[in-house]
């Protein structure tokens, strides 16, 4: 929190927090009802925490669906690299980097031992995971009234960095470069600290097979005619959805039509497997045909900060195969094909969700 248009946190927040009307904040159940579900306990998978501090920040990861484990995990490392006793220039101090008067403010007792302590870590994870769930309840508040668009999980980073009162001015995330860097070096850690030895293999043997209703193809055999499929090029699941012509707009009406479809604020693609164990969705290492292809930032050429995310259309015999995608740069969405010997050398940065 220590950023030059969030250290004033002590007013901007607080201010935000308490002045803005449609905003109260809510308690910890009705947070957990505006994030779409009750506390999930997937929230708290997470590896590569230090381990004095892992079950605070499984702890923290449990609290609300959009705000797990390893966006705690990834928030510390970027806002103190795990050192309980940082200070920055403007006055934000502890692991979790909050200005004294916001504590004072929002500090919660994280151990039981009576008090709300800024450089104890077990109350500043604890009120971190309290104060993100609350921020991103405040968040989706105002993207069901209009006020915002975005992925809610950006937004609430942003709000946390340089104040909810600043998103809410910009309508988005603020056009601050620090803001904007913090937002984007959280997303890429995040895979750095996602648990992906205890969740499994629900996909079994690879079966060869094509995936129905095919799609519709433009004569090109490459590109794909999403108006014969009924798809029109608008957000999908509504203005706080996935924009049109993103990979996750694609493969979130892919899904919708294959009768599959998945939840409205999945994020980014390559961050979608989070997502999905907080949901409760099968999830593994073998391609099936109607599986979403969950790919690590960087990997097969995506983005570095944001991954990607397609649709298993058909699985080879081989082991190697054909997806669907979409992109910005896109004209339209089309195929890709992976061959068996590219996806075991991706196996660790690759993960499908059935």
């Amino acid at each position: 929190m220590d950023d030059n248009h969030g250290s004033h946190m002590a007013i901007a927040a607080i201010a935000a927090l308490l002045a803005v009307p449609v905003l109260i904040l809510a308690p910890l159940f009705m947070v957990s009802l505006l994030m779409g579900g009750g506390m999930t306990q997937t929230g708290g998978s997470v590896s590569n925490v230090p381990d004095q501090y892992l079950d605070d920040v499984r702890k923290a990861g449990n609290i609300c669906q959009i705000v797990t484990a390893p966006v705690i995990a990834a928030q510390i490392e970027t806002e103190s690299n795990w050192n309980i006793n940082s200070s920055s220039p403007v006055g934000a101090k502890g692991i979790a980097q909050f200005m004294p008067a916001t504590w004072a403010a929002v500090g919660k007792d994280g151990d039981g031992d009576g008090k709300a302590d800024i450089l104890n870590h077990h109350d500043a994870i604890w009120t971190q995971g309290n104060y993100m769930c609350g921020l991103a309840g405040q968040i989706d508040s105002m993207k069901s009234n209009g006020v915002l668009s975005g992925d809610t999980l950006q937004l609430t980073l942003a709000a946390y960095n340089a104040g909810i009162g600043s998103v809410q001015k910009a309508k988005g995330i603020p056009p601050f470069k620090e803001t904007q860097a913090y937002v984007q070096k959280i997303l890429a850690l995040m895979p750095k600290y996602t648990d992906t030895s205890g969740s499994g293999d629900t996909g079994g043997a690879i079966t060869a097979g094509q995936l129905k209703p095919p799609l519709s193809m433009m004569p090109d055999g490459k590109h794909i005619n999403i108006a014969a499929m009924g798809i029109t090029n608008t957000y999908y699941g509504g203005p706080s959805g996935y924009p049109p012509k993103q990979c996750t707009w694609w493969v979130a009406n892919r899904r919708a039509n294959i009768g599959h479809p998945v939840d409205n604020h999945m994020g980014n693609g390559g961050f979608w497997i989070t997502k999905a164990r907080a949901l409760g969705y099968g999830t593994g290492r073998t391609p099936q045909v109607g599986a979403a292809m969950s790919i690590s930032p960087g990997v097969f050429g995506s983005s570095g900060i944001y991954g990607h995310v397609a649709l298993v259309e058909q699985v080879n015999p081989d082991g190697g195969i054909v997806v669907s995608e979409s992109g910005s740069s896109m004209s339209a969405p089309q195929l890709r094909t992976f061959s068996a010997q590219q996806l075991q050398a991706a196996a660790s940065s690759v993960w499908f969700i059935y």
